[in-house]
């Protein structure tokens, strides 16, 4: 991966690309795999999981280092955890280290639009490959925030039209944004203007990581974020660039762009929240929350609540947690431990 061998310590990284090409896709899928080699597991053991993260828009895999160490931490020290195999985390096609591989063929078939359906489909496309090994894809607990989440009930129902097996045995969503009605749209729709406007806004070039970092705490959402995920996101969110006066310098991997891409596709949540409902008959799910909302304007608001209470009796936990929508990027330590909490061995 991008960034330091000491960012990752004491864990290892491996980062894995399939080419269109080998995948049938016009996308690279880049996914990368956290080992413990300090703590490792039996391949006989069958309580055993496997973790597979998917971030928000405008975030990426990287970010959730600091509460994969803590996952792997927690694993390590408390007796009754649940024991953790591996852990993956897989780019949208159209952000990360991904976004690089796609440039070209983002330009070309995605310049204003990007569906969380293409990343679900990437995710699918993962998990068929044959990168994780039949103990690892028969314990595979899905983790995704915000449109992540969308992504991995995508996944799910691809599966499911070609007539597979549920590809996890459970799904934790984190504060995906879940909505059963429409109505909302109009006020959503006027978020993501705003959304829009703001990240293209923002710089795509800095002379130096330095200044870089400088501009971002000073920003919203970033502003917020726990010191160790700034750390990682300096460490791994840019990329090297030369400016239109030949000078060196970095800018994000993730095109304002391509996040605005991501961001205009607005009927996401509302189809994810479609194929939400007959996945809580076949998957286990959980949900963790911010109990703050102000992101959100009030109609959004309050259909995600009411969405919420209608399925609440469906899900196997819910979890709240003090922070904003950016729950892994502001209380790492805090989700690592609720997820575990919701991942204990039934009886212990």
């Amino acid at each position: 991966m991008s960034g330091s061998s000491k960012l990752i310590q004491p864990l290892t990284c491996s980062t894995f690309s399939l080419a269109p090409e080998l995948s049938g896709s016009p996308l690279h899928v880049v996914a990368k795999c956290y080992l413990d080699l300090n703590n490792p597991v039996s391949p006989t053991d069958t309580s055993a999981i496997t973790l597979l993260f998917a971030h928000g828009i405008g975030l990426s895999t990287e970010l959730w280092l600091p509460t994969i160490k803590k996952l792997y931490s927690i694993d390590s020290e408390t007796p009754k955890a649940v024991r953790i195999r591996s852990i993956w985390a897989v780019d949208s096609p159209n952000h990360g280290d991904a976004g690089v591989l796609n440039e070209t063929v983002l330009k070309e078939n995605h310049p204003t639009e990007f569906s969380l359906k293409e990343y679900g489909g990437g995710l699918h496309t993962f998990l068929s490959s044959g990168f994780l090994s039949p103990v690892e894809a028969s314990s595979l607990v899905g983790v995704g925030h915000s449109g992540g989440g969308g992504a991995l009930a995508v996944c799910a129902a691809l599966a499911s039209a070609a007539g597979q097996s549920p590809p996890f045995k459970s799904l934790i969503f984190v504060d995906s944004p879940l909505m059963n009605d429409r109505s909302a749209k109009p006020a959503y729709e006027e978020l993501v203007k705003a959304l829009v406007s703001i990240a293209m806004s923002k710089p795509t070039y800095w002379p130096s990581t330095t200044e870089a970092m400088e501009y971002l705490s000073a920003r919203s959402p970033y502003n917020n974020f726990h010191p160790d995920v700034m750390h990682v996101l300096e460490e791994t969110h840019f990329k090297p660039v030369t400016s239109p006066s030949g000078e060196l310098g970095i800018s994000f991997k993730t095109s304002n762009e391509q996040e605005c891409a991501s961001w205009r596709a607005t009927d996401d949540a509302f189809a994810a929240t479609e194929l939400f409902y007959p996945m809580l008959k076949m998957i286990p799910s959980h949900y963790i929350i911010a109990s703050r909302g102000e992101i959100w304007p009030p109609p959004v608001l309050e259909v995600l609540k009411r969405t919420f209470k209608s399925h609440r009796s469906e899900l196997e936990s819910a979890v709240y947690i003090d922070a904003t929508h950016y729950i892994p990027q502001e209380k790492p330590y805090e989700l690592a431990y609720a997820i575990m909490s919701v991942l204990q061995v039934p009886g212990e």
